[in-house]
């Protein structure tokens, strides 16, 4: 079972293709975050966490949802075809 990651603007040296399947049905968004960092190392890992958190100026969107706004948040279920985007906040309005 499949979650697809996407990013935009976002983890440009540690993920270069800007997408990649996951196996991560049944994790949560943060075990699955955890989970990218382990396979891809160190650069993942500089790119996307400041001690153990989504750094700062980041995004992670759950089928089009910040992920901040469910009820939930990082502890959301990801299920078999959901849909991770990681991007940088653009300020403005």
């Amino acid at each position: 079972m499949n979650v697809k990651v996407w990013t935009a603007g976002a983890l440009t040296h540690s993920l270069r293709s800007g997408e990649v399947l996951v196996d991560a049905e049944g994790q949560t968004v943060i075990e699955m975050l955890q989970a990218l960092v382990a396979r891809y190392g160190q650069a993942m890992a500089q790119e996307l966490m400041t001690e153990g958190r989504v750094r700062d100026g980041l995004a992670v969107l759950v089928n089009g949802r910040n992920v901040l706004s469910l009820p939930n948040g990082f502890d959301t279920v990801l299920e078999d075809g959901d849909q991770v985007a990681i991007t940088i906040v653009f300020p403005g309005g």
